[in-house]
């Protein structure tokens, strides 16, 4: 199905005479042409199969060839037109009312991030329908091309990550293996990122979240390398330890615990199951061995055209879970000031279950000193 029989599925289910759109994601998911940062944008489709684009006009040429005759596409400015453009002197308020008044019932991606978030919550209640929901649905179950390109950004992830661990040596710094994983993925033809790498030695790496930095690997550490690229539009996310030296009793065992969480979390993911139970299943584990504390953040997340999405597998999430669904499960446990680990797997979910994606990338890689 292309993006405009998608959107009409859409349109029909929610009962509605058209779409309005303004999170780039959603224009980038449906069109399929990548957006740039927080580009300010509004996609509008109505019933009949009509689609028009408004974008600033630096980005109109760009958008316009990428969809060729697929939608109508309107640079927005009231300084800069030039002859060849199709210009809208408008600011986008005015440009959603024009919009408003050509439909009585209007579907929007209220509950999306956007530059015109605050646009969509002046609209007026009785004709305006949240369509977030409806399009999360869509977005959440993946379609067999869309696996496959999360399994190619997989694969390239990985040759990154085994690239990084040739370069491994005393002394080299995080900022360093950060460079050699980016050039490798770059060779094979990614040109975003799915977010900026984490590579982090000890005690960086007891901080879930954090940047490469300078710092020198020890003669004894853990590397942790938490990467992902985005190709053809959709990303991966593995996260992988590599061991250098020996590690301390205490390492050694939340390294272990972790392990064991990971598949605790994989074989609680089954059709039907609710988001939440997963994540409660590792918790238990994690609190039965007595490091229930040291787990900070959720067990895992949806991933598509952006890195985050539903379905979050955290505690108390009531999505159910569908054949077809990406996710990652990334259970960790973190010692302030000490040390960190965590595991990541990317996971398809089948009508028979669980099936990692990303299982071809050891898990642990230990590096001979």
């Amino acid at each position: 199905m292309d993006f405009t029989g998608k959107i009409l599925s859409i349109i029909q289910d929610l009962k509605v005479d058209a779409l309005i759109l303004t999170a780039p994601d959603n224009t980038e998911y449906f069109t399929g042409v990548p957006t740039i940062a927080d580009s300010t944008q509004i996609l509008y489709a109505d019933k009949n199969g009509s689609v028009k684009l408004y974008v600033p006009v630096l980005e109109f040429y760009r958008f316009r060839d990428s969809l060729k005759d697929r939608a109508e596409v309107y640079g927005v400015s009231k300084s800069i037109k030039p002859d060849d453009a199709v210009v809208v002197d408008k600011d986008w308020k005015e440009i959603i009312n024009d919009l408003l008044r050509e439909s009585v019932k209007v579907g929007v991606d209220k509950s999306f991030p956007s530059t015109l978030s605050h646009l969509l919550t002046e609209l007026p209640g009785e004709r305006i329908v949240d369509a977030s929901g409806r399009i999360w649905k869509e977005r959440m179950v993946k379609t067999r091309e869309e696996v496959d390109v999360i399994k190619k950004a997989i694969e390239i992830t990985s040759k990154g990550i085994y690239t990084l661990a040739s370069m491994v040596t005393e002394g080299v710094t995080e900022a360093e293996l950060t460079g050699y994983f980016e050039e490798r993925v770059r060779r094979e033809g990614v040109s975003q990122y799915a977010f900026e790498p984490i590579i982090s030695f000890k005690p960086n790496n007891s901080y879930p979240h954090n940047v490469p930095t300078s710092r020198k690997l020890g003669r004894s550490d853990i590397i942790l390398v938490d990467v992902g690229v985005k190709y053809g539009g959709r990303c991966s996310d593995i996260t992988r330890i590599l061991k250098y030296g020996r590690l301390g009793e205490e390492e050694k065992k939340a390294l272990e615990l972790v392990e064991q969480a990971l598949h605790v979390g994989i074989e609680s993911i089954q059709p039907g199951v609710k988001a939440g139970e997963p994540a409660l299943k590792v918790v238990e584990f994690f609190e039965k061995n007595g490091v229930g504390k040291k787990f900070i953040h959720g067990l895992g997340h949806g991933i598509g055209v952006v890195v985050h999405e539903p379905p979050y597998l955290r505690l108390g999430s009531e999505t159910v879970l569908e054949p077809g669904m990406v996710f990652t499960v990334e259970p960790g446990l973190y010692y302030p000031g000490k040390f960190g680990v965590r595991l990541e797997e990317d996971v398809l979910l089948t009508k028979k279950g669980p099936r990692i994606l990303s299982g071809k990338t050891r898990l642990i890689i230990d590096l001979a000193r």
